[in-house]
This record gives C-alpha cells, structure tokens and sequence, in this order.
C-alpha cells in the first residue's frame, strides 16, 4: 500500500487523464483492434497465433483470480482514480495482456525498432498505470507481467514447433480446457476468453480451407478494410449487450453464457466474416491478379 499511497502523491488531471488512456492497451478493444489490423492487413498466420495465444494468458489470469480473490487498493484506503472494476487483484490482468501482446510482438518484429520500443514503453507504463489508478499493488502487476510474457511466447512456441502449418489443428486442442474450466469455474473472464477462442479457431480453420483470404491489397482498400472490419467487430460486440441484458436480466450465469455468445460472433466475424467479406467485396487485388493470369494465358 505504501507504493500505491507514495505513486498517487504525484496526482493531477493531466496524469490522471494520461494513464486513463495508458491503460486501455492493457484491454480488451486495444487487443482487438491491433488483432485486427495485424489479421487482415499483414500477417493472418501470426495475428492467430498472437490471439490465441492472448486468450490462452487471459484464460490462465481468469482462473488464478478465481482462487486468489484479493482485494483491489482501492478497497483498502486507496484513491480510485478510475471506474472500480471489481474482481480479484491479483494478478493483474491488463499486466498479463500487455505482457503477452508486448512480448509476441517483439519476438516476431525483433528488427522493427519502433515496435520494439513501443512494446517495452507499454509493457512499463500500463503496468504502472494500473498502481497509479489504484487498481492494483506492485506484487500484482509484476506477477501479471512475468506470466503474461511467458504465457504469450510459450503459445507461439507451441503453435509453431514441429509442423509450421498446423496451428489450427493445434488450437482445437485447447478447446475441451476452455469448455471445461468455464463450466467450473464461472467466472465472466473466463466466459469471454473462451467465446472468442472457440470463434476465433473455428473461423480461422474454415478461413484457411475455403476462403484463402490474401492479405496483400492496395493502400486504400486496406484502410477501408480496417474500418469497416472493426466497425462491424466492435457493433457485435458492443449493439447486441443491450439486448442481451433485457433478456438475461440480472442472472448471472446466463450474463456469462451471453457474453461468450457476444465475443464468439466477434471472433468469428474477424476470422472468418470479414476475410470472406473483403475477398468478395474489396477484392481489387483479386481483379489484378485474375487481369494478370489473363495476360500469360494469351501470351502463352
């Protein structure tokens, strides 16, 4: 508490506001928007990885909060600089995100040096803003860092040893774990990690046999991509709450069971909706390559 108390001496609206912003990278929608570009932009096969990888960290954080169920700072004398978020504190799951997103995307763009240096200013800061805003104590986020590294680097070993192209036969390994530790241990995280992997591997398997989605496009039609691929993301995720919520009230295990639903649709969406939406739709690298194949065939 002494950490938490000294940290927020340093209070004032301008930091107040800084680390409010700092720490959404160690959230949900900052996942999946970096998830997302990656995925449908550059490298499909390593955004899987990373995701899956993420959930996998998210699952574990889950399931160590169900047993651990600390209490937060704030519920012990200290200053709640943002919204209470409830739930255990230890660990500290924005540490665990942006440890296992940091670490992924160092190993895999190791000669970038912006993304270098931007995964490890993050994998500092969001930590740091969560004792800031009283969320969690120091032992919290160091824990959550460690495991959030080596729980994200341990996936990507595990999707890519042996035979580099059966990471989505690999991830459906997974599958039975997530099912059964949401079935005991009813925890919300829990629900919504295993949603979106389910979503995510099945989208993701049928994508990669059926849909062959290239991600190579002009400029503009990528940005276009973007745009709307996460417009789309974030209206499932965010346009049917309210119509859950009038349906499951305040029960608390049909709130779980409609949260995975929500973030099922999501990752489904982005690996598999979007790629078949962007290959039929904005497909003009799709007409240069056909215009191209044209050409050889008459020349020939």
């Amino acid at each position: 508490m002494q950490v938490i108390e000294f940290i927020q001496k340093f209070s004032n609206p301008f930091l107040d506001w800084f680390f409010r912003i700092i720490t959404e990278a160690g959230d949900t929608i900052f996942f999946i928007v970096v998830g997302a570009i990656l995925y449908w932009v550059f490298d499909k096969k390593f955004a899987f990885k990373l995701m899956i990888s993420f959930l996998f960290s998210a699952l574990i954080n889950g399931v160590i909060k169900h047993f651990t169920k600390k209490p937060r700072p704030y519920e012990e004398g200290a200053e709640a600089i943002l919204q209470r978020t409830g739930g255990s504190s230890m660990p500290s799951g924005h540490s665990q995100g942006i440890g296992a997103l940091g670490s992924m995307m160092i190993y895999e763009y190791k000669e970038v040096k912006w993304i270098r240096y931007v995964s490890i200013a993050l994998m500092i800061l969001v930590p740091f803003s969560r004792m800031y805003l009283g969320q969690h104590y120091l032992e919290d986020v160091i824990v959550g860092l460690i495991l959030g590294i080596f729980l994200g680097l341990l996936g990507l070993y595990l999707l890519s040893v042996g035979n580099p192209d059966k990471e989505d036969i690999r991830a459906f390994y997974l599958i039975p774990l997530f099912i059964l530790l949401m079935i005991f241990f009813p925890n919300n995280q829990l629900f919504v990690a295993g949603g979106a992997y389910i979503g995510l591997t099945l989208g993701y398997f049928l994508e990669k046999r059926y849909v062959k989605y290239d991600t190579k496009e002009v400029w503009w039609i990528q940005i276009l991509k973007v745009l709307f691929g996460l417009l789309i993301a974030i209206g499932l995720k965010e346009g049917i709450k309210p119509l859950f919520k009038l349906i499951h009230g305040n029960n608390e295990t049909l709130e779980n069971i409609f949260d995975a639903v929500r973030y099922f649709l999501v990752a489904l969406w982005a690996s598999l909706g979007a790629m078949f939406t962007f290959e039929k739709v904005l497909r003009v690298n799709g007409e240069k390559r056909f215009i191209k194949k044209e050409k050889v065939e008459v020349t020939n």
